[in-house]
């Protein structure tokens, strides 16, 4: 293992420029065309076959034979304007790698060099899946084009700039919540401000039902059981003395277990109801379910743990799921495989940050060790 990780390092300076190629220029889900073309270039430069699929992913086959070990990155980013001071920020305005992609992307382009100078001891694909961040998602496109053919098991990586480096964590079984998402359209008649009881006030019940959610989780919801209901953006009325006629609000709902699951969208639409009827008000509800649950393979965790503790100082096996949502679920779905999150933070160096903001930055010495991880998974022996 320690030649492994050697061996990753000496291209450490490699995978970092790949890194920041990519941090300079993202691009929204499936509009991933010039970062394709950089993976495509890159991939057949080493010389092998890359397959488009999807639109804008890509598989690449190295190595024959049965047991086929699929590694999978994600390519978009998120529609955030990037405020860090780096000389390798986004040069596309609004437009943010803030969620890791670029490295997730840089990690499996390392690995692809190193199985191409280093052959494994079974045949892997390569997976780079356009649209994670937006429902519902690039994987099960991915799949229905065949991106899972004649795999046995998949394993992904996702870096995490909390997570001090040389960390890893994961979690066997439930390791991740489902993801569903809420449109809602509250309609009362409108009216002067001065003037609240000749109206339905629509800001009035948006601000009951806010509160009433909250209620399905201390109420109705197995204590037991994680749920998670959150209001994100409520939008309506244009004055101060106004009361509009309609408010919308989004919200996210985020579960574990298949009850609460099941169960949420009547509760939801059980307060509505509700409010409709003592207020007088109409509404609209529009839940689309998002990605399942994401369940780690029991034997395909123990295998990336066993690994792991080769390359990582610290390997974190996690007692409670995370409440955040990965369409890496539906490759789970169908065939076992193993998901963790690897250390990007490092304190000493004064490198930290949160996902999915403007400042997201990780420590990029972490690069090579997810590079020697998915090198590794396709080795049986982890002793070299």
């Amino acid at each position: 293992m320690k030649k492994i990780i050697k061996k990753a390092y000496s291209i450490k300076d490699e995978i970092i420029g790949v890194r920041r190629e990519l941090h300079r220029n993202p691009e929204l889900a499936f509009q991933e065309h010039r970062t394709h073309n950089f993976i495509v270039d890159y991939l057949a430069r080493l010389g092998l076959k890359p397959i488009t699929k999807n639109s804008t992913g890509i598989i690449a086959d190295i190595g024959d034979g049965d047991k086929r070990i699929a590694l999978r990155a994600d390519m978009d980013a998120l529609p955030i304007n990037e405020e860090t001071p780096f000389p390798y920020k986004s040069q596309n305005k609004g437009i943010m790698h803030a969620c890791g992609h670029d490295t997730h992307m840089a990690m499996l382009l390392g690995a692809a060099r190193l199985f191409v100078e280093n052959p494994p001891k079974h045949p892997v694909r390569l997976l780079f899946q356009p649209s994670e961040e937006k429902t519902p998602g690039g994987a099960l496109g991915m799949i229905k084009e065949g991106a899972l053919k004649g795999v046995s098991e998949i394993y992904g990586l996702h870096i995490d700039p909390e997570l001090e480096i040389g960390s890893i964590k994961i979690k066997s079984g439930a390791m991740m919540a489902a993801a569903d998402e809420m449109d809602i359209t509250l309609k009362g008649e409108g009216g002067h401000g001065a003037e609240p009881h000749k109206t339905a006030d629509p800001i009035y019940i948006a601000s009951l039902f806010v509160n009433q959610l909250q209620g399905l989780i201390s109420r109705k919801s197995n204590p037991v059981n994680p749920l998670v209901i959150s209001i994100c953006s409520i939008n309506g009325g244009s004055a101060y003395n106004i009361i509009p006629s309609e408010i919308k609000l989004k919200g996210t709902i985020r579960t574990i277990d298949k009850e609460s699951w099941q169960n949420v969208p009547e509760w939801i639409a059980n307060i509505l109801k509700g409010l409709k009827t003592s207020y007088q008000i109409d509404y609209e509800l529009q839940y689309r379910r998002g990605y399942p649950a994401l369940i780690n393979n029991t034997e395909k965790t123990a295998k990336l743990i066993s690994i792991a503790k080769n390359i990582f100082e610290n390997v974190v096996v996690m007692d409670k799921s995370l409440m955040w949502g990965e369409d890496f679920a539906y490759y789970l779905e169908n065939i076992p495989g193993a998901f963790a999150f690897i250390g990007g933070a490092n304190r000493e160096k004064g490198i930290y940050s949160k996902i999915h903001t403007p400042y997201f930055s990780i420590d990029e010495d972490a690069l090579p060790l997810g590079s020697a991880l998915l090198y590794a998974l396709a080795n049986e022996n982890t002793n070299n």
